[in-house]
């Protein structure tokens, strides 16, 4: 579960001259606080550039990443907490990921990834945060849970491993990554022909949660969903849609599945904008994908277990030159009372809200309500929330759009 403490070392698997790299890291600490930025070779873990800066408490900083010119690993380390957003751009190509680490439940030894698709050429990377060699193990599962292909592969310290289809078998189902010393995951799945790409990190499953959500199903997007069973026993599974606005049931659905078989219920059946709650019995699995156009979010299905149901969460970015979209769902039994706290890449306040959301229903607000900035978005309630955010680019990269929750800062 993600821990109130805040995260003061951050990881990002993958960056360097084959993507347009940004990278924006944010003191969610209340004292100043200096941060280091180190890049390490991809196969010898040895630095090839760093940065420093002194940031102020809630204050954003934009290091130079441009200028790695190898493909690389990051690490970032402060004395407070610290949260950070990479965006990789290559036309309408934009993948977003959050800064990982332990404390936000994507740092561990045993990684999942919901689904592998034959057809989206899989690109995996995975990078040993620990001082020992990490010995990884891994299974891809079809979807009926048969393990189909296992490997086993030794990674050094700070060094990565880079594997695709030519190694891994080009099947659809799942990928479960054993290891033994701490790392980070991290996929693409390429859409189009090459026009999408969607990144996601492997899921930390060491917890195993029985109940999941997904802040926004509904008409707006074709949507697509899998379940994964991540137990050894069967599982009884099953789904409810919530109206959006009133908290009230609109579609639900069972499914009993094996150990790790797949589950794609048809979310097409769904058709007024809703939040999604999927309980079962064993430890489950889920992704969600939302299809328009060029546009595909990836996002996991939100758990308490997962690190992405708080009381207090952090958007690393909002931009005024794309359209912010977010939404809050209040997974408790009693009414949320939020405040959204606005602030600019300085920190400073610019703009704050509240809002009372009732049980299980949600709380949607763009640009409007944050009046277009450049920088960073906090929510604090009074009861357990999930929040979710759509940056959909206006320029630059026309027809991306990226997806993430807000990073757990505080139970």
């Amino acid at each position: 579960m993600a821990t109130a403490a805040g995260a003061k070392t951050l990881y990002f698997p993958e960056v360097g001259p084959q993507w347009e790299d940004w990278v924006q890291v944010i003191n969610v600490g209340s004292k100043p606080t200096k941060v280091l930025a180190i890049a390490r070779h991809a196969n010898s873990g040895q630095p090839v550039w760093s940065e420093e800066k002194t940031i102020a408490s809630f204050e954003a900083w934009v290091p130079n990443v441009e200028s790695i010119k190898v493909n690389s690993s990051m690490q970032f380390s402060a004395d407070q907490p610290i949260v950070a957003e990479r965006h990789m751009h290559n036309k309408s190509n934009v993948i977003d990921l959050i800064g990982a680490a332990e404390e936000y439940e994507t740092v561990g030894t045993r990684l999942f990834f919901p689904e592998i698709s034959s057809g989206a050429r899989d690109w995996f990377r995975f990078l040993n945060v620990s001082e020992a060699d990490a010995v990884l193990s891994m299974i891809v599962r079809d979807r009926s849970g048969k393990v189909i292909w296992q490997h086993q592969h030794t990674i050094k310290p700070q060094t990565t491993w880079s594997v695709d289809e030519g190694l891994m078998p080009q099947a659809s189902g799942t990928l479960e990554v054993m290891s033994t010393q701490a790392i980070v995951g991290e996929r693409h799945m390429h859409y189009q022909g090459g026009k999408t790409t969607i990144g996601q990190f492997g899921q930390v499953i060491t917890d195993g949660a029985k109940t999941l959500f997904l802040p926004e199903v509904g008409p707006v997007w074709h949507d697509w969903v899998v379940v994964v069973n991540l137990s050894h026993q069967e599982a009884k599974v099953s789904m409810i849609a919530r109206q959006d606005n009133n908290g009230q049931p609109v579609w639900s659905k069972e499914s009993t599945l094996n150990s790790f078989q797949c589950w794609t219920p048809p979310m097409d059946e769904v058709k007024i904008k809703s939040s999604v709650e999927i309980k079962s019995d064993q430890p489950i699995a889920a992704e969600r994908h939302m299809h328009r156009g060029t546009e595909v979010i990836d996002l996991p299905g939100a758990s308490v277990e997962g690190g992405f149901v708080g009381r207090r969460l952090f958007f690393p970015e909002i931009y005024s030159g794309a359209y912010d979209w977010f939404r809050i769902l209040n997974i408790s039994e009693a009414d949320a009372l939020i405040s959204l706290v606005v602030r600019d890449r300085k920190g400073k306040v610019t703009n704050q809200r509240k809002g009372r959301v009732k049980p299980l229903h949600c709380w949607d607000f763009d640009d409007n309500t944050l009046k277009n900035i450049v920088g960073t978005v906090e929510v604090i309630s009074t009861q357990p929330v999930i929040a979710e955010r759509h940056m959909h680019y206006q320029s630059g990269h026309t027809g991306a759009v990226v997806g993430e929750y807000g990073v757990v800062i505080g139970e």
